[in-house]
């Protein structure tokens, strides 16, 4: 379609008539081009004139056209955007076969960004910003990558296979407006038609027993002023997640090398040796920013968190810092998760003590008798792959100590002796801040809560954002009669990881420190949501029923207690309260032992 516009000439004062018309612009160039042509050049212009004549075949077969051709790159034109996506698309995966030709370090990859626009037509050529937002847009494209305009993907619903993911408003060079971008995800389309190449599955570097990890510099959506504000929270964040001893940090210096271009997870996981990217963005708005983040799985490109935080601008240090802890806190839990799911798809044949580690995580927390088993069972394979393994004995010890906390077994004793002799195996787990929580959480369990202390405190020493380590001091306060800080350390835990698989434990630990600061209303809320919310926690009927009679509450103390009893036959309070925890909060031992007696539990 064509349509007819009008100019004033100002110098003869005639009417010019200048012809326009509508049209999808593919525009393409070489990544690397110089680098490549000063390597080998030769080399390189023979490689390009063999990929020129691919391309140009397959821009033929889509219906569209070459008019401009300058140096490594050229424009093409389409009657569609649907052609000119599928043209591209074509391109990479014909080119993609034509690589393995040529050297790994002399292979051509090329750039496409596609648009749809009004252009002016001049002759044979195209010009006006229709063009100019093609070229743009391809200069987001990663090596081999394509990029499309928010005006193409409008007409693409239902008429391409490929995933289309949103890259979201970029402002490009010499363009007035914002524009929508989108990549085109070609990789992951199974080819089906004749002519297409497969292409083959690419898996990040995992062979070390430690996940990897690389902060991006943040897109800053706002003036340039905000710039060293961004750059300090990638920086802080950075930091954050370096004191992590359970991954490995790229360096600040190196994801910098990335700032100010579009690079594909996929990409930055391949170049890096990285298995998980966090990006984010930072706008401005008034006295108001918000910061997004973002955990992305390198190999698959899915998102394993997100989050957003938003603050006053004049407290942007103090933000600053809180974000930076909130997402090293956060993040720690997303890549476990990842780790769990790895590790279960693996066949038990290529099983490693760490991936057995891995698989016992999710049965750690104190749910179920039989998950805990489970967690057991598993680490006890994992020792035998490798018996100086501190990590698994640690964990060990946690289980053996949780199964007496909370009464699976008939002989919490045995159970603790056998947390106690775990310890000890660990060995030398100085550098491992979860093996030092699972150690300490598990020694308190045991009654020792100055060990406890030291063990924790070195965790936190390592990784101050450790939320687990944080939530088990809480804990080793209540068991010292320090109530009021327990409740500063659980907020603390439940702000690091606010959708942490121990939150029930951490929202218990601040109900029962306010019982003890004589706010029993709020502890029994907590313990009523905590009680709704996980209903398979059958030790917090044991809370609920001894603070609801603490309160007067004999209808709700006796509801817990039958419930408690139903899922814990052999509940007595006698067992309760050999627990070796309370040794320094008797007068609360006693008070908790009469509000069970209320609620109508057995003694023995």
């Amino acid at each position: 379609m064509r349509i007819l516009g009008s100019a004033q000439s100002s110098a003869a004062g005639a009417v010019t008539t200048v012809e326009r018309k509508l049209a999808a612009i593919l525009s393409a160039d070489v990544a690397g081009y110089s680098r490549l042509a000063a390597l080998d050049e030769e080399g390189t212009l023979g490689a390009l004139d063999v990929c020129r004549k691919r391309i140009f075949e397959l821009v033929d077969e889509h219906g569209g056209r070459i008019f401009g051709s300058a140096g490594d790159g050229f424009v093409a034109e389409f009657p569609s955007a649907v052609r000119a996506v599928r043209c591209a698309v074509d391109i990479q995966r014909r080119l993609f076969a034509l690589r393995a030709d040529f050297p790994p370090d002399r292979r051509l990859e090329f750039r496409i960004g596609v648009n749809l626009g009004d252009v002016v037509v001049s002759g044979d050529d195209l010009l006006g910003d229709g063009v100019n937002i093609a070229a743009r847009v391809q200069e987001i494209a990663t090596p081999s990558g394509i990029c499309i305009s928010g005006s193409v993907r409008e007409h693409l619903d239902g008429k391409v296979p490929f995933a289309l993911t949103s890259l979201g408003e970029r402002s490009l060079k010499n363009i007035p407006r914002p524009i929508f971008i989108f990549r085109v995800d070609w990789q992951e389309e199974a080819p089906t038609e004749g002519g297409m190449v497969p292409l083959p599955t690419f898996s990040a570097r995992r062979g070390k027993d430690q996940p990897s990890i690389v902060v991006m510099p943040f897109d800053n959506l706002s003036g340039q002023g905000d710039e060293y504000f961004v750059d300090g929270v990638v920086e802080e964040i950075t930091a954050a997640l370096s004191r992590v001893r359970d991954f490995f940090v790229i360096a600040r210096q190196t994801a910098f090398t990335y700032k100010g271009r579009f690079v594909d997870v996929r990409e930055v996981g391949r170049e890096l040796g990285v298995n998980y990217v966090v990006e984010g963005t930072v706008r401005r708005g008034g006295e108001r920013l918000r910061i997004s983040v973002q955990l992305v799985d390198a190999e698959t490109r899915t998102q394993s968190w997100s989050d957003r935080y938003e603050g006053a601008i004049e407290d942007m240090f103090e933000f600053q810092d809180r974000i930076a802890a909130q997402v090293a806190g956060a993040i720690r839990p997303a890549i476990r998760d990842a780790e769990i799911e790895l590790a279960r798809r693996k066949p038990p044949a290529s099983l490693r003590a760490y991936d057995l580690v891995m698989r016992a995580f999710p049965n750690l927390w104190g749910r179920r008798k039989d998950t805990n088993n489970q967690a057991i069972e598993l680490l006890r394979q994992a020792i035998s792959i490798d018996q100086g393994y501190g990590r698994a004995h640690a964990l060990l010890a946690w289980c053996h100590a949780s199964s007496a906390s909370y009464l699976w077994t008939d002989r919490p004793e045995h159970e603790l002796d056998q947390a106690r002799a775990a310890i000890e195996a660990a060995g030398s787990i100085s550098d491992d801040p979860t093996a030092l929580t699972a150690a300490g959480a598990a020694i308190s369990i045991c009654g020792d809560q100055e060990r406890a202390a030291t063990f924790i405190e070195k965790a936190l020493a390592l990784d101050p954002n450790n939320a687990w380590a944080w939530a088990r001091l809480g804990w080793v306060a209540i068991f010292t009669d320090e109530a009021a800080r327990a409740t500063e350390r659980f907020q603390r835990a439940m702000t690091l990881s606010p959708r942490d698989p121990l939150g029930f434990n951490m929202r218990l630990g601040m109900a029962f420190s306010m019982a003890m600061q004589g706010s029993l209303a709020q502890a029994i809320t907590i313990a009523h949501d905590v009680v709704n919310s996980y209903p398979d926690v059958t030790w917090s009927y044991r809370h609920l029923a001894a603070w609801s009679a603490m309160s007067g509450d004999l209808k709700t103390a006796r509801w817990a207690a039958e419930k408690l009893l139903a899922a814990e036959p052999a509940f007595t309070i006698e067992r309760y309260l050999a627990l070796p925890w309370f040794q320094k909060i008797s007068q609360w031992q006693q008070q908790m032992a009469e509000g069970l007696r209320q609620a109508g539990l057995p003694d023995r």
